[in-house]
């Protein structure tokens, strides 16, 4: 048993981590921390050309290019990886996806994108990962959302609420099959935060007042904030914990 002494404990030496959505944003910030911390880390991103930077611009990084919207991709890439690797140790689900728009004009064609990224690509990705991970088990951090636990957002986005509100759930269900194993799963939710992600909404000074206002520390999250929490929830620290949605929301949800 960990005797829960020294900063040790928050360190990942040696340990192989995947980030997905890993180019940039969120995802990019993870992975350099994680770096940091002592892990392996493969950059795995769509975009190819932008994994490739990312990972030349971190210590002891590899990247490789996946869709996590492809079944058959995701197996080839995470026991490619296991069989270069040895195994995975830690998994951060961080691939996301937002198609902005009212419900009655959402189209099927973009719901189904969009669950298939953010909901359905996050398990088969966690169902990867877990077949590769060792006996002594691993780590996997979902990227929920505020969103996954409040309807109260600022403009239509209904599909990406409900993803991630399957996404807490799933964290949940997926920590308690998975105990057993020693694998332990759990989600960051962020706010608002300052990526790429949000693009447009930027644009618009009225509704990131809202946001400011809505928010209670009163500014949006920035990227080393979230990655800063899915570091803790991935480390040893964090060792009886698992089925846990760790808020980073500067208060949104308190109220």
């Amino acid at each position: 048993m960990p005797d829960g002494r020294g900063l040790d404990r928050f360190r990942v030496d040696g340990r192989v981590a995947l980030v997905t959505g890993g180019a940039n944003g969120i995802g990019l910030a993870c992975a350099r921390l994680l770096s940091d911390a002592g892990a392996r880390v493969l950059v795995l991103d769509k975009d190819l050309s932008a994994a490739r930077d990312a990972a030349s611009s971190i210590a002891n990084a590899s990247s490789l290019g996946l869709d996590v919207s492809d079944p058959e991709a995701i197996a080839k890439c995470f026991a490619e990886i296991a069989g270069q690797e040895g195994r995975i140790d830690i998994l951060i689900n961080n691939a996301g996806l937002a198609i902005r728009r009212p419900s009655l004009e959402l189209d099927v064609a973009d719901w189904n994108q969009v669950l298939g990224v953010n909901l359905t690509g996050a398990f088969l990705c966690a169902r990867e990962a877990a077949r590769h991970m060792p006996k002594a088990g691993g780590s996997i951090v979902n990227m929920a959302s505020i969103m996954g636990l409040s309807g109260g957002g600022l403009y239509p986005n209904i599909s990406y609420q409900t993803s991630k509100g399957g996404l807490v759930n799933m964290t949940r269900a997926l920590a308690v099959e998975w105990a057993a194993l020693g694998i332990r799963v759990n989600a960051v939710a962020p706010t608002w935060t300052r990526t790429g992600f949000i693009g447009a909404l930027e644009a618009n000074p009225e509704l990131m007042e809202r946001i400011r206002q809505v928010t209670p520390m009163g500014r949006l999250a920035e990227p080393a904030e979230v990655a800063h929490a899915a570091l803790f929830l991935a480390s040893p620290a964090a060792s009886m914990i698992t089925g846990h949605i760790l808020a980073v929301d500067g208060g949104f949800l308190a109220q």
